[in-house]
């Protein structure tokens, strides 16, 4: 899902794999596969689109998908043509959901979506340059009911494949008091892919780097939300448990 720290592991894996890489999120409307999501959109036809899947990931290209973003039969039949191609699924989520969820409104409102143009973007605001909206509260509680029935879809579509993806939390990779410990993680990521980094002589650079500076700490402007404690409180009223359907690999 978005703002679970997947631009930046993404980044991180493509760069470590030997295989080729394509743009994030390439389903969707506007990126390199983006045409098939958009006539399935147009004419679901089952047949068609598990032969244009099948064409376009032969080479087994790594793709960051961001599922709540499509339908569930398009995300099914992917996740069948994907199997059988031989990939290996990875899930990668955020314990505190309310939190991810204030990310994202908050993207949506900076329309800040990557770190490249975080820092530029939120000293403007914290020198008050800038003045954020305030959260749209209904619509953030309701698109947090749909990614809950999201994960629970994509829960059932892996049982249904006999397919048991690693499941890697943002909390178990970034924001832990031990450093070391996410480090870890991305390693067991790597063992899990069969991605060897002793093929990169700066691998472990890398990953310190991608683990400690590439963030977008969104975090600091967070206070400059006009309506952030009511929108805390919706959310929270609304999940009454952080986490999901996924339990970490």
């Amino acid at each position: 899902m978005r703002r679970t720290g997947g631009t930046t592991l993404a980044a991180l894996l493509a760069t470590l794999s030997e295989h080729p890489g394509v743009a994030h999120e390439p389903f969707n409307p506007d990126r390199l596969f983006g045409a098939i999501a958009t006539a399935w959109a147009q004419d679901p036809d089952p047949e068609r689109l598990h032969a244009e899947l099948t064409e376009v990931l032969a080479r087994r290209p790594l793709i960051k998908h961001c599922y709540e973003l499509h339908p569930a039969p398009f995300n099914e039949i992917l996740l069948e043509v994907a199997t059988g191609l031989g990939y290996r699924h990875m899930v990668l989520d955020r314990r505190a959901e309310v939190d991810r969820i204030l990310s994202l409104e908050l993207a949506k409102i900076t329309g800040v979506w990557g770190p490249d143009e975080a820092e530029a973007a939120y000293d403007r605001i914290a020198r008050g340059e800038e003045v954020l909206a305030p959260i749209p509260v209904p619509q953030a509680v309701q698109h947090m009911r749909f990614c809950a029935s999201a994960r629970a879809r994509l829960t059932a579509q892996f049982d249904a494949l006999g397919v048991d993806p690693h499941v890697v939390f943002f909390e178990d990779v970034y924001a832990g008091p031990d450093p070391e410990a996410g480090i870890s993680r991305v390693y067991a990521i790597l063992r899990f892919l069969e991605i060897d980094p002793k093929a990169h002589p700066k691998s472990y650079a890398m990953i310190v780097d991608a683990l400690t500076n590439k963030g977008q700490k969104t975090r600091r402007i967070m206070d400059a939300v006009p309506n952030l404690d009511e929108a805390q409180a919706a959310l929270c009223a609304e999940m009454p448990f952080e986490g999901g359907h996924f339990r970490a690999s």
